[in-house]
């Protein structure tokens, strides 16, 4: 399905070029919706389940970052719906948690949204942390028992496959933002909910994803202590200076290697903390 919806999503919600793209030609930006759409129904006619609340976090925040994706959404608007998001899945979580997690774990969850949609900036790589991340999650899932878990992983796993074949360079259709921050919240979601379920401990999926958030957060630091205006976009990440000066596919191949690096040391970890 996921196959099928990109095939055909190839003139809607075009990224126009500008000066802060790294593409030179109108490139469609509808890509997610085809991954999630995906991924929504592999859940949908599985055995997996997972509790009402998460999925209305998803539909709601899909929603919002849809229709960014086709006219702007202010960034308040879209900054209220991904905390909303964040908190109905920390207030999902199978355990719960005490008061004073609420706070910190909902800003960690619209940390990480954003952290995707900030690193979906070149052709290939929010694909390949998707992949590679999610691959890892399930197999951190599959080492503490629980498959249904694994099972979801996979499915993203699967889905963010497919999407790489139209989104490695030279990209013909990309992630957008509906993609990028369902993604981010299915990162936040996963994680969470695997560590209250006992499958990895909190900081497995903090390593795995450590090429993502160390890029974007020392970006997001320096450009707040400079006053620029953070929320918009630039080319000032590492993997943004990097692609301009040596290439895309050179820095894509970089970028992948530590990702491998970053979940062999995660699951080293594991070892460590095993014997």
């Amino acid at each position: 399905m996921t196959s099928v919806l990109l095939s055909r999503m190839q003139n809607l919600a075009l990224d126009i070029p500008n000066h802060r793209s790294m593409h030179s030609a109108p490139v469609p930006r509808t890509g997610g919706w085809a991954l999630l759409a995906g991924c929504g129904l592999g859940l949908a006619v599985g055995p997996i389940s997972l509790p009402m609340l998460v999925y209305v976090s998803f539909f709601l925040l899909l929603a919002v970052s849809a229709l960014d994706d086709i006219r702007h959404v202010t960034a308040p608007l879209r900054f209220a719906a991904q905390l909303t998001a964040a908190t109905w899945v920390v207030l999902a979580l199978p355990a719960g948690v005490d008061w004073w997690w609420l706070p910190p774990l909902v800003l960690l969850g619209g940390w990480v949204i954003n952290l995707y949609n900030f690193m979906d900036g070149m052709d290939g790589l929010a694909g390949c942390m998707t992949a590679v991340g999610f691959l890892s999650l399930g197999a951190a899932c599959l080492l503490g028992g629980d498959w249904e878990l694994a099972g979801v992983c996979a499915l993203f796993v699967l889905c963010a496959v497919v999407f790489l074949h139209f989104n490695w360079p030279p990209a013909s259709i990309f992630m957008g933002d509906a993609g990028s921050t369902g993604i981010g919240l299915a990162v936040f979601t996963l994680s969470l909910f695997g560590w209250q379920r006992g499958a990895f401990e909190l900081w497995f999926p903090v390593i795995v994803f450590s090429p993502f958030w160390l890029d974007a957060s020392y970006t997001l630091f320096r450009r707040m202590i400079e006053g620029q205006r953070w929320w918009e976009a630039h080319r000032e990440h590492f993997y943004q200076r990097s692609a301009m000066r040596l290439g895309v596919k050179k820095i894509l191949h970089l970028q992948l290697t530590l990702m491998v690096a970053a979940s062999a040391v995660a699951f080293a970890f594991i070892g460590l903390t095993a014997a």
